[in-house]
């Protein structure tokens, strides 16, 4: 006899793995964001091709070094705020990218996203251990995966419309309203984060 299906457990498990796709894809979007923009940002600021470099070369030590620390404080004080803090990082680093009126500031907002991309390794593979059951995960981590993906794929597809139809600055605006969705639908589904044995700390 087959055993009996837990509908209530396949709707969290779904529910919880279509979250972690979407900010992983939010986090690998944010990845391209800088550099999509480069064929704006360079003239707009008289950018060298070093100092343009520099920006992500900023992201991702930054992204990099941050992914240890990220797991030592998801370890003490839980996924689901340290998972909030990095898409705020996302979103704030996009609001500062269209404000730039200088490199400094281009520099800044290169460093917060790289402080929010920090965060999804640790937090992703936390939540999805314990919150998806065990025959989902092999589906949960090709889900994830595949998200990333289509994230790098979409960045350039609609940073490069908005600048090109509007300019650099709306387009940096589109992606801190993607985080900002993003932000919405960890709200919209934290009861499935909550369920989540010693997710919050």
């Amino acid at each position: 006899m087959n055993a009996p299906i837990d509908v209530s457990s396949s709707r969290s498990d779904v529910a919880l793995i279509a979250l972690i796709g979407f900010v992983h894809a939010v986090s690998h979007f944010f990845h391209l964001v800088i550099p999509v923009l480069f064929p704006w940002l360079m003239p707009a600021f008289g950018l060298s091709y070093t100092q343009a470099g520099a920006l992500m070369t900023i992201f991702f030590v930054i992204s990099g070094l941050g992914q240890a620390l990220a797991g030592m404080v998801v370890d003490r004080i839980g996924a689901k705020p340290v998972l909030f803090c990095g898409v705020l990082c996302l979103a704030v680093s996009g609001v500062l990218l269209a404000l730039a009126q200088n490199y400094a500031m281009l520099m800044l907002a290169a460093a917060v996203a790289g402080a929010g991309n920090c965060v999804f390794h640790p937090v992703d593979f936390t939540i999805l251990n314990r919150g998806v059951s065990k025959a989902r995960l092999g589906p949960a981590f090709s889900v994830r995966g595949l998200s990333g993906n289509l994230g790098w794929a979409a960045a350039p597809l609609l940073m490069t419309a908005v600048a090109s139809y509007a300019d650099w600055r709306a387009a940096a605006y589109a992606a801190a309203l993607l985080a900002v969705i993003s932000l919405s639908l960890i709200f919209v589904l934290r009861g499935a984060l909550d369920d989540i044995p010693g997710l919050s700390g």
